[in-house]
């Protein structure tokens, strides 16, 4: 039987050659993270966002976890709460997915894990009724448009 050699630099090479390939995919995923702080603008004609600011958005996506705390600047008017909503817009399907209701300090805070949060294109904060039973978004009061990754 023949027994096989190797160098220390080979040996050296193949450990450091393991070590990147192990830490690679954390490393891409951690560098695919993406932060937006951005205003939400009251609508205009044919958008969701583009007015006078009306609140503000810190989103953050890291290895599919969406991280937002949106807040409003103004409280919503009597019996009616504010929800956020995700939509993909223009091309895509238009479906909107609620992210939940503001609280009482006028901010929705979201930490949830999504299968593909970058097809989403807007979000935007909705006037609700406070016990709303219909599952679909109301009037519109605040809106932002999310850029690239986002749309995809």
């Amino acid at each position: 039987m023949q027994k096989s050699k190797i160098s220390t630099n080979t040996f050296t090479f193949i450990v450091v050659l393991g070590t990147l390939i192990s830490i690679t995919p954390n490393f891409l995923q951690t560098s695919l993270a993406q932060n937006i702080s951005t205003d939400l603008t009251a609508p205009t004609a044919g958008n969701l966002h583009g007015g006078d600011k009306k609140g503000s958005l810190e989103l953050s996506v890291q290895n599919g976890t969406v991280i937002a705390t949106a807040e409003m600047d103004v409280p919503p008017a009597n019996d009616q709460v504010y929800e956020g909503w995700l939509e993909d817009k223009g091309d895509a399907s238009g479906y909107s997915l609620s992210l939940g209701k503001f609280n009482e300090d006028n901010i929705l805070s979201v930490n949830q894990t999504m299968v593909n949060p970058y097809t989403y294109t807007v979000f935007y904060v909705t006037a609700e009724p406070v016990d709303d039973p219909d599952p679909s978004p109301a009037g519109v009061v605040a809106g932002a448009q999310l850029n690239s990754p986002f749309g995809q």
